[in-house]
């Protein structure tokens, strides 16, 4: 977590000598004089008990409590409450989704809400529904049958969906008519639910910023972070729509050619990779509604959005790592890829702000120092990105991927 978020909380000095040992203590010493206060007298077992009550209160009890009172160190439903406070709303599960290509006669109809799933083996099915009912129609091939790719999503939220590519090949209840499905692609975009840690950062970034509804950078940024399975949102404020009137377009003081009004988002899924379409859209919508008559719209009046999601970059690293006493290299290597989900966000709001060349790089010399500061890494070398030590540029419509990060511990 930045260290601007970081607040570790210490008890409050006027909790402090509440242990049971101090509290009996007290007790003890407030008794007349004169009688046996030992322990197995009928003083010390009467007093023992509310002194342990008393100090649970105190030390648990009264700490917790002010603990939620708190944004930085409230947790579970009470941190949901703080966030309503500023309008600011934990994001749920997200739900992984793609197509899958299904084989039958043509004429065959699917409802919407039918089941696929992927077989059980040493992990339970994964169950996928069709998002709308659809007839398989084409060309029949040779044996009679069509193939149609149909939108489906997983039943559950979460990464449990994110299922490889062909995976998906059963039906959950036979349907007559499908001889054959699978899924070409893997099926991407499914997400946990905001964690503590992640929405105490927008709640915290919502109460130091307010929320302004001015349409600026920021706004963007906190509106489309606001939905399920976002990760990163990169602005890019009027690029160059083609789709929208010549009277918009002007050339700015460098030359580049702009259009007023015209606001692109690229966004990057809560996994690190481009977002899939059903996240797109569900930005878009968030954003801009159902219309311009839509009063729930967020957006500017007059602002023209375009959402997308850029194209994978994979960026493969290899490096020979010391590290700490007592750490462990996967735990490392996990700490790592996260380290650069944040170097990589920073690559492509390079290449949105170079006006001239819209071009970001990774800087082989910069993901040296990421992996320097990952916690547990005391020296590295051999590094290699991409199997070179060269800067590596990306476009504009470009954002890197963490690939295959292996590191080998130096002995």
């Amino acid at each position: 977590m930045p260290d601007s978020y970081n607040y570790p909380y210490s008890p409050p000095e006027f909790l402090e000598g509440y242990s049971a040992d101090e509290i009996h203590s007290r007790m003890l010493d407030a008794l007349p004089d004169g009688i046996d206060k030992s322990e197995g007298n009928i003083p010390w077992d009467y007093t023992r008990p509310p002194a342990l009550e008393k100090a649970e209160f105190v030390e648990f009890v009264l700490n917790e409590t002010i603990k939620l009172i708190f944004p930085q160190w409230s947790y579970g439903e009470w941190l949901d409450l703080h966030g309503e406070k500023v309008n600011t709303i934990r994001r749920a599960a997200n739900h992984s989704s793609g197509k899958v290509s299904v084989t039958g006669i043509a004429g065959t109809a699917i409802p919407s809400g039918y089941q696929f799933s992927t077989p059980a083996d040493l992990t339970e099915s994964i169950i996928f529904e069709t998002i709308d009912s659809t007839v398989l129609d084409g060309t029949p091939d040779e044996k009679g049958q069509v193939t149609n790719e149909i939108e489906v999503a997983a039943a559950d939220g979460g990464l449990i969906g994110n299922v490889a590519a062909d995976t998906i090949k059963l039906m959950v209840k036979p349907l007559s008519g499908i001889a054959y499905v699978t899924n070409h692609d893997p099926m991407t975009g499914g997400a946990e639910a905001e964690t503590d840690e992640d929405y105490m950062i927008r709640v915290l970034d919502a109460m130091r910023n307010g929320s302004s509804m001015t349409g600026c950078r920021a706004d963007y940024i906190r509106w489309g972070k606001e939905v399920p399975a976002v990760g990163q949102v990169i602005v890019d404020p009027e690029w160059n729509d083609p789709s929208l009137p010549e009277q918009f377009h002007y050339t700015d003081s460098r030359g580049n050619g702009r259009c007023a009004g015209a606001v692109r988002l690229i966004i990057i899924d809560s996994n690190g990779l481009p977002a899939n379409q059903q996240i797109l859209d569900a930005v878009y919508l968030h954003i801009a509604g159902t219309g311009d008559d839509d009063i729930n719209a967020l957006k500017p009046i007059g602002a023209h959005l375009t959402v997308v999601a850029p194209t994978g970059l994979t960026v493969d690293i290899s490096a020979s790592v010391l590290l700490e006493d007592g750490e462990d290299i996967s735990a490392v290597t996990e700490r790592f890829k996260k380290n650069l989900t944040n170097y990589w966000l920073e690559v492509g709001q390079e290449a949105t702000d170079d006006y001239d060349t819209h071009l970001g790089y990774i800087r082989w010399v910069q993901v040296g120092a990421v992996l320097a500061k990952t916690s547990g890494v005391k020296d590295y070398e051999e590094l290699m990105v991409n199997g070179g030590t060269v800067n590596i540029a990306v476009t504009q419509v470009q954002f890197p991927v963490t690939g295959e990060v292996a590191l080998s511990v130096q002995t």
